[in-house]
Order: structure tokens, then sequence, then C-alpha cells
């Protein structure tokens, strides 16, 4: 909401200021700054006129964050921030920018700064605390939660996240902690320094050898990575036994077998690997790469190609139980049992392959690209390979033939 409020400020300043209320209003928020910046190189010290222009840079940077240049909007609204500092407002849309982008201790700073200046600001104390939780602070982020949910219960998708961080800290409340450039483990008390060295000495080859093939698509850090022990993995994330490992923002592996035995330095640098393969997706394409591709790169990455269960796909077509992409667009992971999920794996793994195959990591990098700019995996591979997903499938199956 913008003020009107003249005062005795000036009346020029206060022309400007008014132009700047009715750019605003009708949406022209360009237009909205150019004034207020005016009105503010003539009032400065004017209350009215640096709200004003706060709201507008604050606007400016909501249409940016719609259009995915987080950048821009942070810009926007770091000069916000700078005229206005006694605003929380700006801090925490700030802080969520931040938080989005995985630049977490930023995100703790902005959000700080806000509750200090506004101390009980329920959205600053939520949004603090999942910047806490990013930061794999667990006590922290639950302070923060349980002071929001005291004060407004009705928020459904906060008592969730609060539910499961507490069963995670119910896990992991006596883990030990190590990290390296890119990464920080956390990790359970029976794995010793060598163990411990071995696995992060392991995901900094991953992440050179992943970031390597998809072309300098490097993620900041720290990566949160969290080890199980045997039967923590799946008391902490509620998942089947038969998933592997999993990244909800941190990735989570266990360090054993569903029998208990220890797993293999392979299979652990397998599955560290396909849950490295989201993080950089995440950061390339946000939320927009459809579940097939998402799952289908990582896959990729992490097996050899021998790995492909051809004789499964060959079954699932000649019996009519092949997917199509666009049924594979959305999570899968809680949907389907785990014989269909496993062919919902194998069928985006192979498309992936086939692509990464035909085309070359290049152009895989450039579908990543385009499906982040265009928000449609299947726009993506009509502009690139002239592929709509009935042809992509079909080539595929015909490949297996």
């Amino acid at each position: 909401m913008l003020c009107l409020a003249i005062g005795a400020w000036g009346q020029q300043a206060a022309e400007y200021n008014k132009l700047g209320i009715d750019a605003y209003d009708a949406g022209r928020y360009g237009d909205a700054i150019d004034y207020f910046e005016k009105a503010y190189e003539k009032a400065r010290d004017n209350e009215t006129v640096r709200r004003n222009l706060c709201n507008a840079r604050q606007a400016q940077a909501n249409e940016l964050a719609k259009k995915d240049d987080f950048d821009g909007a942070i810009r926007a609204l770091e000069v916000a921030v700078s005229v206005d500092p006694n605003n929380p407002a700006p801090l925490v849309q700030l802080g969520s920018y931040y938080l989005h982008q995985g630049l977490t201790r930023d995100a703790i700073l902005r959000l700080e700064e806000a509750i200090e200046i506004k101390p009980g600001y329920l959205d600053a104390h939520e949004f603090l605390g999942r910047a806490y939780y990013a930061d794999n602070d667990l006590p922290s982020a639950r302070a923060q939660w349980e002071y929001v949910l005291e004060t407004d219960p009705s928020r459904k998708e906060l008592r969730e996240r609060y539910e499961k961080a507490l069963r995670e800290e119910s896990v992991e409340y006596d883990f030990k902690r190590g990290q390296s450039r890119h990464f920080r483990l956390t990790y359970p008390k029976e794995m010793n320094y060598q163990m411990r060295s071995s696995m992060l000495t392991m995901l900094e080859r991953i992440y050179m050898d992943v970031c390597r093939k998809l072309q300098g698509a490097y993620p900041p850090g720290p990566i949160e990575v969290i080890a199980y022990g045997a039967g923590d993995f799946a008391k902490a994330t509620q998942l089947k036994d038969y998933v592997g490992a999993v990244y909800d923002g941190k990735i989570r592996t266990p360090l054993s077998d569903a029998d208990g035995a220890l797993l293999e330095k392979d299979e652990l640098r397998r599955r560290l690997t396909h849950e490295f393969v989201h993080v950089v997706v995440r950061y390339l394409v946000q939320d927009k790469a459809p579940w097939w591709l998402n799952e289908g790169l990582a896959e990729t990455l992490s097996r050899a190609p021998g790995d492909i269960d051809a004789g499964l796909l060959r079954r699932a077509a000649e019996q009519g139980k092949a997917f199509t992409l666009s049924q594979l667009e959305g999570g899968q992971l809680n949907k389907l049992d785990r014989d269909t999920l496993r062919l919902a794996y194998t069928q985006s793994h192979a498309t992936v392959q086939y692509l990464w195959s035909r085309y070359g990591h290049h152009r895989v990098r450039q579908l990543l690209t385009e499906t982040a700019a265009t928000g449609s995996a299947e726009q993506a591979l009509v502009r690139l390979f002239r592929l709509d997903y009935d042809k992509l499938t079909r080539q595929v199956f015909d490949r297996l033939k």
C-alpha cells in the first residue's frame, strides 16, 4: 500500500510522488520507480517517499521472481532495503529469495534483521526456520516454527515441516559433522574418521565429474549430505525400504542396505551421484524439470548404459503397460508400487540415455536450459530435436527391438 501524504516536504517531490503512485496502481513499476527516485532525490529524509520507493522495488522484485530472474529480484530488494532500512517486509522477501537460490547464510542474515526490526513477525520467523533447517540446525528451526504455530496453528504446511524436522532430529541428535569445499556431511557416531574422509573425497570427485559433464553447472555449497546407519534412513525419511537414497533439499543416504550390510564403495558412489545430479538439476531448472528428465538424467550419470533393463521395457510395451512421458511429468516416488516404480525409472533412464548417446551431453544441457526458460520439456524437445513426447517414446522403444 502506497502513501500519498505530502506534509511540508516540497511541492515538486509531492508531484513526483503522486505520479509514482499513479504508475504503481497501473502496474507500471519501472515508471513508478523512476518517479519515486526523483521524489527521493528531492526529499531523502521523508518517510513516505522512502516507503513508496521501497514498495515499488518490492513489486518489481516480485515480477522478476515470477520470471525466474531471482538475481535481478535480489538486486532490486537490496536497493529497497538500503532506501528503507527500518522496513522488515523487503528483508523477509529478500531472505526468501536468497533461500530459493540456496544462499542459506545470506537468507539467515536478512531474516534475523527483519525480526530485530519487528519481533513476532510470523512470516519472518517461518522463513528463518526454513533457513535454519536448510543449514541443518534443526533445534533452531523447530524453535522458530513452534513460535509461529503457537500463534497461528492453522498453518498446515508448516505443521508438516515441523513434524518432519522433529522426526529427523530424533534420529540425528547425536550425529557429527565434517566438511569439504562443497559439502557438509552429517554422519552417525559409528562412522569413523577414515569412512568420513573417504565419503567427502568421493563427494568432491562426484561434484567435479557431474558438473564437468553438464558443462560447468556448479551449484553453490555447502551442500548438505546426511548419512544414516542401519534402519535410521527409513525412520528419518519414512520412505519404503526399496528407496536407495533421496534428495529433499539435502542429500540423504543410508550407509547400509536393507539387510544391514555396509554398502560397497561403488554402490555408495552410485547413490550419491544420482542424488547429486538432482542438486544440479534443481540449480539449473528449479522445479521445472519433469520427473522423467530429472530421474532419467540421474540414472544416466550414475549407471553404465548397459544397466538399462531392455527386457523389462520390451515386455511393458508388448503388454501395453509402458508409460507416456506425460504420465511421468510429476513425481512418482510415493504413487507407485515397487515394480511399477522400477518400470518408471527404467523408462526414464532409457529415454535420457537415448538423448545423451544420440545427441551428446551438450544438447542435453541445452535441453535443461530450454526447459528452464519455457517451463515445458516437450516444447524444448520440439525446439531442439524436433521430437514431441510421442515421437521420442517411439524412437526409444524402436531402439530396443
